[in-house]
């Protein structure tokens, strides 16, 4: 299969939040540079994974219009957009225009707590108003997204009884530092043995569950335990290959935490991009020793080359290897 088949794709650095693990909001938004809905059609049609992020995305209001382009560019593609929660009415309009789109909703605590973490009095109430709004339009892929950071140890869990308890689906992540992205977080950094305790339980309820895509997830959330640990990723990275990020002003990267440019939308296709800085991102991403643990960037290897992931997933099922230790 030729081409990347995922992606991250910020839309806007605007964002409403104000969170302590995240400095997006922060920057100059430059609101003027930002790509126009129909810049979009230059994403690669073989992408199966689409996450629309930002800052906050819904603070677009054209929002509607890129995810229309995105669907036709890539018609075969899973569109999630990433959302705070913080805008119900805003949120609700639309995607109420957006069939077909997956939404998460960022929860990293519940009550108040999470407020503290978002920056934003009421952050948590708005939160699970979207997540209200959104299961009453009928939208058939809502999750909740718990961020690991030094502000939560213990709230993984309550977060993943939550989305029980709503009857969506749970995603958890950590925090990550990036040049272009995130900000430096090292001290937001979760690094006890409590923050990696608390995955390997969530990871233990994928695995005993009886459907595939949550076997699928033991096996993130295993490698999420490694990153706070401090080890080195169970996959190698395919960024810059697989995967790649793309800013709102049209600059693309190997993916969202290293600095190296690829180049820019206006310069040609991907797969041009791709070959004009090979030897650039190969050196970059060799050379990383961020050994970074996230969704969108272990997705794509893990469909590439699933020998490994289906290896671990047996032993672990079926004879209780490496389950935790």
């Amino acid at each position: 299969m030729a081409g990347p088949i995922g992606c991250v794709v910020a839309v806007t650095y605007r964002c409403n939040a104000r969170c302590g693990m995240c400095d997006i909001w922060r920057q100059k938004a430059d609101v003027e540079r930002e790509l126009s809905p129909s810049d979009y059609e230059w994403l690669p049609a073989s992408l199966r994974s689409v996450n629309l992020s930002g800052g906050e995305p819904f603070m677009r209001d054209d929002l509607p219009e890129v995810y229309s382009v995105v669907r036709r560019s890539c018609p075969r593609a899973r569109v999630v957009v990433s959302t705070n929660g913080l805008s119900p009415d805003r949120i609700e309009r639309s995607v109420a225009a957006m069939r077909g789109i997956a939404v998460r909703v960022s929860i990293d605590a519940v009550g108040s707590l999470h407020d503290e973490i978002r920056g934003v009095p009421g952050a948590y109430e708005k939160a699970l108003e979207t997540v209200r709004r959104l299961k009453s339009l009928g939208v058939g892929d809502i999750g909740l997204a718990a961020t690991s950071s030094g502000e939560n140890p213990g709230q993984l869990r309550k977060v993943r009884a939550l989305a029980e308890e709503l009857d969506v689906r749970f995603v958890a992540s950590a925090v990550h530092s990036s040049p272009i992205f995130f900000g430096s977080q090292g001290d937001e950094r979760p690094a006890s043995e409590e923050a990696a305790r608390e995955i390997l339980d969530l990871m233990r309820i994928d695995l005993s569950s009886r459907r595939p895509r949550d076997w699928a997830m033991a096996y993130y959330m295993r490698g999420l335990a490694d990153y706070v640990r401090g080890k080195r990723r169970r996959l190698p990275c395919r960024a810059g290959i697989d995967f790649f990020y793309l800013d709102p002003w049209g600059s693309v990267y190997p993916c969202n935490i290293r600095g190296t440019p690829m180049g820019n939308v206006r310069d040609g296709s991907f797969l041009e991009l791709q070959k004009r800085s090979a030897a650039t991102v190969r050196a970059a991403v060799a050379g990383c020793e961020e050994q970074c643990w996230m969704v969108c960037t272990v997705a794509p290897p893990m469909r590439r080359r699933p020998l490994g992931p289906l290896c671990w997933i047996a032993g672990a099922k079926l004879l209780g290897r490496d389950a935790g230790g």
